[in-house]
């Protein structure tokens, strides 16, 4: 037994040596025809003068891959003869290979929401702007909402460990859950700022601005109800901080591990503007891998309000439950509240895995999952901090995923109480819409 033992750790460290003992000489980078060759390097693990490790390797592929500017990166090794100083050491060169996205695409803008219905219009979404790294996206849609946006994002803010967010979205449409004329503006900054490993700082901030411009109704049960809190338009600013642990082995279509987020939102009040009230949120996201194919997925949004409705809360920031969005397998704005918990468990089954094809000179990805679930949800107006009556429903659908998309749901789904299947099609992850939802 002794001697197993041995012959084990031996070949165990021989294998290792063998590893470790590649010196990095060089390393050399192909096919990239658009992206800057600074944006690669600070994504980097394996360094020139130190030794190549897999570990390395495969982090730095998947921080390159959350990029979403690459369908595949590979690795070539050349190595060479051990070092003639006897060291043992040998010489390798790095030859890393990109398959680009295409770094523009003109498309039409599908929006499916439960409170507009269909919208649609032309956009021009860039997925690797200057060859930076950052998705810059210019968007239309029209029928059931008329909507303009513009927005910035990317993993670094230079070469800072910072990623950002930035939108300017203007609406001009008929709101049918608060039945009201919605001409608003929206500007929003987004901030985390990685620390290292998993643990993230949030820092956000934005203006909402609903103004009086159009006529806006009162609501359908009283004639004394305004939509505004001050007559001559509303005036939000927002200020939040927050902590995020995310140690997901990938942002998109993750297969393991915690999305954790915990973020604290001033809306008015000491900062400005007619609201006055508080947002605390908890965001939860839990991937676990079964058998060769399955990822189930454990979702909990909670996000609590204070304020006096009418009086600090104005009722354009309602929360509104119902569809594929939200809650699937209930009609549209079945519930309401300024309060709200998601609960979410899913299956997704890789009934196609991720595959890369050749689109002319560039290149995308593409998958298809088989989807089951089961959630329910609550919303309530009053200041207790749970809700005790939730709603379950049930789901199931297959979900399209697409490089620059992300996915687009066909579902079907319906409650416990009385079965009556509704089918919709939602577009990006539904963990991620229900948190950014625009209503």
């Amino acid at each position: 037994m002794r001697l197993f033992y041995g012959l084990f750790f031996l070949l165990l460290a021989q294998a290792r040596s063998e590893t470790d003992s590649l010196l990095i000489q060089n390393q050399e980078f192909q096919g990239l025809r658009t992206t800057s060759l600074s944006v690669v390097k600070r994504e980097l693990q394996n360094h020139i003068g130190e030794f190549f490790t897999e570990e390395k390797w495969q982090a730095e592929r998947q921080k390159l891959q959350d990029l979403d500017i690459f369908a595949d990166i590979q690795i070539q090794k050349k190595i060479e003869a051990p070092d003639s100083a006897g060291a043992g050491s040998r010489h390798v060169s790095l030859v890393y290979t990109f398959r680009e996205l295409p770094p523009y695409i003109p498309f039409i803008a599908i929006s499916k929401t439960e409170q507009d219905g269909f919208s649609a219009g032309p956009a021009l979404a860039s997925l690797n702007f200057l060859g930076q790294g950052i998705r810059a996206e210019f968007i239309s849609r029209f029928g059931g909402t008329t909507e303009f946006q513009a927005s910035l994002s990317s993993q670094r803010f230079f070469d800072l460990p910072l990623q950002y967010d930035f939108a300017i979205l203007r609406i001009d449409s008929y709101n049918n859950f608060g039945n009201f004329h919605e001409d608003s503006w929206r500007t929003k900054l987004d901030l985390i700022h990685r620390l290292g490993g998993p643990f993230n700082l949030i820092y956000a901030g934005e203006i909402f601005h609903l103004n009086t411009q159009s006529p806006i109704s009162a609501s359908p049960s009283t004639t004394s109800d305004p939509v505004l809190l001050n007559p001559k338009g509303d005036w939000v600013p927002r200020l939040g901080a927050g902590f995020l642990w995310d140690s997901r082995d990938k942002h998109h279509d993750p297969r393991h591990g915690l999305y954790q987020e915990l973020r604290l939102t001033q809306n008015g009040g000491f900062i400005g503007g007619p609201a006055d009230y508080q947002e605390w949120l908890s965001d939860t996201r839990i991937y676990l891998p079964w058998l060769s194919r399955n990822t189930l997925q454990l979702a909990g949004l909670y996000q609590y309000r204070t304020g006096i409705a009418d009086q600090t809360f104005g009722r354009y920031d309602l929360f509104h439950a119902g569809g594929v969005n939200t809650l699937r397998g209930f009609p549209h704005d079945s519930f309401q509240g300024k309060s709200e918990y998601i609960l979410t468990i899913e299956n997704r089954h890789d009934l196609i895995k991720k595959q890369t094809v050749k689109v002319w000179k560039w290149s995308a990805y593409y998958g298809l999952q088989g989807i089951l679930g089961v959630e329910m949800a609550a919303l309530w107006n009053h200041d207790a901090l749970l809700e005790s009556s939730a709603h379950p429903s049930y789901y199931g659908g297959i979900d399209i995923l697409l490089a620059g998309v992300d996915r687009i749901r066909i579902q079907t789904g319906s409650n416990f109480s009385k079965i009556l299947f509704q089918t919709d099609v939602g577009i990006l992850d539904k963990a991620d819409i229900q948190r950014f939802r625009s209503r």
